[in-house]
């Protein structure tokens, strides 16, 4: 039954009615889940990232931010993507070089799918994302940043975590812990039994390593039997211990592949920041030390 209109009221308008604030939540949770916007990186050194918004996201070069963008032209907090439940909105925070989207200055804004929007010389395209795009995203960011064969990141995804750790680590006094690893034994078991072998070692090596880590680190395969771990707010002490814990698991865990009894065991570089070096690339060669130590005190160890 239609509702009469009221004298003087337009016979054209909408009949308003109240939605419980729980139902409206809901709805909007449903409509979200089939429809995830998110933001993607076109351009500048974190080209390819993406980053689906779930609530209210800062940009900038703040280690803490939702999407970090290491543009020097990009200011420490330089934008706000807000999230105004039904709709979502850019919102400059006052940035050095501000923000703009499709071309234009803007200091606040609603976005809709493909605006394109610049953070210094870093653009950004706003998406909205139905099921099948999710699950696309999922496949090719797997593709780009995870080793197929030991899960853990490639060494690109890594060195890009990385940074972002360091720049935390800095922000808070805190330290970082570096892991420089390489698998001992895999040159024979190449050898006595081809690369197949030595491949499933490998593998189930950086499987382990995962395991080991769990949330207290990443870990990244960067080449043939080599692996690398960053360890937030561990310092050099920290970072052995958990080493040896790496090292002794390597050490008992029963390979075998096709019935054929398998045995590596690994060898291990120790460094921290800020103690053993300030950047990523100089932490890297002090950790590479140590492991050629551990190599030549007979492999198998765990070297500062």
């Amino acid at each position: 039954m239609t509702t009469p209109k009221r004298p003087g009221e337009d016979p054209t308008a909408t009949v308003r009615f109240d939605v419980p604030a729980d139902v409206r939540a809901e709805a909007l949770r449903i409509v979200r889940a089939k429809h995830r916007p998110a933001l993607l990186v076109l351009t500048h050194a974190e080209v390819g990232t993406r980053c689906a918004l779930e609530q209210t996201t800062l940009v900038g070069r703040d280690p803490q931010a939702g999407l970090v963008l290491r543009d020097p032209g990009v200011s420490f907090r330089h934008a706000l993507i807000e999230d105004r439940g039904d709709a979502w909105a850019v919102i400059d925070l006052g940035s050095t070089n501000g923000t703009q989207v499709n071309g234009v200055v803007t200091t606040e804004r609603l976005l809709v799918a493909g605006d394109r929007i610049s953070f210094g010389k870093t653009i950004v395209r706003f998406e909205v994302q139905d099921a099948l795009d999710q699950q696309y995203d999922e496949v090719l960011d797997r593709l780009l940043n995870i080793d197929e064969l030991t899960g853990l990141y490639v060494r690109r995804k890594f060195d890009r975590e990385l940074k972002t750790l360091l720049d935390a680590a800095q922000l808070r006094g805190e330290p970082v812990g570096l892991l420089v690893m390489d698998l001992d034994g895999v040159k024979k078991i190449n050898d006595a039994y081809g690369h197949v072998f030595g491949a499933h070692v490998i593998g189930h090596s950086g499987h382990l390593i995962g395991v080991v880590l769990g949330e207290r680190g990443i870990a990244s395969r960067f080449g043939g039997d080599e692996f690398l771990a960053a360890l937030p707010n561990a310092d050099v002490g920290q970072a052995e211990a958990l080493g040896e814990e790496l090292r002794a698991a390597i050490d008992v865990h029963p390979f075998a592949c096709e019935g054929v009894p398998l045995h590596v065991s690994i060898s291990i570089g120790v460094a921290a920041f800020p103690a053993s070096a300030t950047s990523a690339t100089a932490l890297f060669r002090v950790g590479d030390d140590a492991l050629y130590r551990a190599k030549q005190a007979g492999k198998n160890r765990v070297c500062r």
